[in-house]
């Protein structure tokens, strides 16, 4: 029988893991090398997880080598990734602020013999090696973008992880992007599994599908997201429409219970002012807000012709980024006469085709988007997240240009 090879690696690499392991725990407990567990989990948490011994992923580098070593797979690509975090350390890239922070003199040391080998210095060798790491991730995230049609402008670069700050910064800068890494990044794989959307999708064929199958749907997908972990009142059900092929989709997101008792604190205008502006980045000039509700505030700005809008909520979440949009408030009982006219406004006309807007309303305490080549099926939508509102209420309807320049 023949076993993959990618099994074999995979088998081999969490046997060297596991030997290492069982080698490296009780020397690193004995050399005192113990976790600090913050106070943002569980109490039983920190008292059966502190003193835990750290550089667990040192024990998972050296088995990975190992196992490329071993397998013959050893090639120049795994060996910049390897020494990334060494190259950050050697040009004192890292704050000292950041988990990835380490001794500068240790990390020259290390890369020394490499450099000397190939007759360059240590910084130069550095240099290249974070060029090279630059050019997998700047691929990485372009395709991404291209993918998801994201504007450059509105871009953030969000580090994660024990290492971000040994890469992160340095691809923002040379991507001319902002970036940001999260308090207790280090951790933000435990963070995010307490805090985590639950997320269920839910798809039939339903060809003209009208508001009660419609309804049907969403409350099947709402169902199952409650019943996977979701907070009932936090769910909220994105419905897409194909009209080619008949299909529709309906997407349910809600937040478990520990996120909902976590976020009381509510953020004021100056604040959310404040959270938008640092988000529009600074070619974004004359900022303000265009319109609010108790549950959100809604900002745009100037940049050359374009109009980009962020929708911020009292949590202080930016819920919505737009990189050219308008935003206009009104009755929840006179919505359609306000979405007729944006989609004449703001359509686009190509060679080819009608570009038209997408839209983002400001329901009560959610944010529905909705987007379709067809105006009908944009209305049913939207009547179905606005028919139960009280007519008088006010609500916020934005329209984007989905037109990424």
């Amino acid at each position: 029988m023949n076993i993959p090879a990618t099994v074999i690696t995979a088998v081999l690499c969490f046997g060297i893991t596991a030997l290492l392991g069982f080698v490296a725990i009780p020397a690193l407990r004995k050399l005192k090398f113990g976790q600090t567990i913050l106070d943002i989990g569980p109490k039983w948490h920190k008292a059966k997880k502190q003193g835990t011994p750290t550089m667990g992923g040192v024990v998972i580098l050296v088995a990975i080598s190992l196992t490329c070593l071993l397998m013959g797979k050893l090639t120049t690509e795994l060996v910049l990734v390897l020494l990334a975090t060494l190259a950050t350390g050697v040009l004192g890239l890292i704050d000292e602020k950041y988990f990835a922070h380490g001794n500068a003199s240790a990390a020259r040391k290390c890369m020394q013999p490499v450099a000397d080998k190939l007759g360059i210095t240590v910084e130069e060798l550095a240099t290249q090696i974070l060029d090279k790491d630059f050019e997998k991730v700047n691929a990485c995230i372009n395709a991404l973008a291209d993918k998801y049609q994201l504007d450059h402008d509105a871009m953030k670069l969000v580090g994660c992880g024990g290492g971000a700050a040994s890469l992160v910064p340095y691809c923002a800068k040379k991507m001319g992007l902002q970036y940001s890494i999260p308090e207790n990044a280090e951790v933000i794989s435990s963070i995010g599994v307490a805090l985590s959307m639950v997320r269920d999708v839910v798809e039939r064929v339903i060809p003209n599908p009208t508001q009660e199958d419609i309804k049907e749907l969403k409350k099947e997908a709402t169902d199952a997201a409650i019943g996977s972990g979701a907070s009932p009142d936090t769910v909220e059900v994105h419905i897409e429409i194909d009209s080619q092929t008949g299909k529709v989709t309906a997407i349910a997101t809600g937040s478990t219970e520990v996120k909902t008792t976590d976020l009381l604190k509510e953020c004021d205008e100056a604040e959310a002012e404040q959270l938008a502006k640092e988000d529009f980045g600074a070619k974004v000039s004359n900022i303000r807000l265009a319109e609010k509700t108790d549950k959100f505030y809604v900002y745009t700005g100037d940049m050359g012709d374009r109009h980009p809008i962020r929708i911020v909520d009292k949590k202080g979440f930016i819920k919505v980024q737009c990189s050219d949009g308008v935003a206009a408030k009104v009755k929840a009982g006179e919505y359609k006469e306000k979405v007729e006219e944006l989609w004449k406004d703001m359509a686009v006309f190509k060679t080819d085709t009608v570009l038209r807007p997408d839209y983002f309303v400001c329901v009560g305490p959610r944010v529905c988007d909705y987007s379709a080549v067809d105006l009908d099926q944009v209305m049913l939508l939207m009547d179905l997240d606005i028919m139960d509102r009280e007519p008088d209420e006010d609500i916020i309807v934005v329209a984007s240009v989905n037109d990424v320049r």
